[in-house]
């Protein structure tokens, strides 16, 4: 029986636009159709595959905000360089 699985990676524009950094493996949950009443089937699988997207869509959305993060106090830190000590 075939697995499905869903990769996030990112994608260096900048540096190496063909190459992909894998950043998570969401594994889907099997979907089996002897145990899946005919009459509550795709009820069962639309919530199931809605619940799924959201899981997989919070795991993108978290790696996107932290790397805009990064970014971000990276040029915070470009615009005010830390002061020499005194003396």
């Amino acid at each position: 029986m075939a697995r499905f699985c869903v990769l996030l990676c990112r994608i260096d524009d900048e540096q190496q636009p063909d190459e992909l950094t894998q950043l998570a493996r969401l594994e889907l949950p099997p979907v089996v159709a002897a145990q899946r009443s005919p009459a509550t089937a795709l009820d069962e699988l639309e919530t199931q595959a809605v619940s799924t997207g959201q899981a997989v869509m919070r795991c993108l959305l978290r790696h996107q905000w932290e790397a805009l993060d990064q970014e971000l106090a990276a040029a915070a830190q470009r615009l005010s360089p830390p002061e020499p000590p005194p003396g």
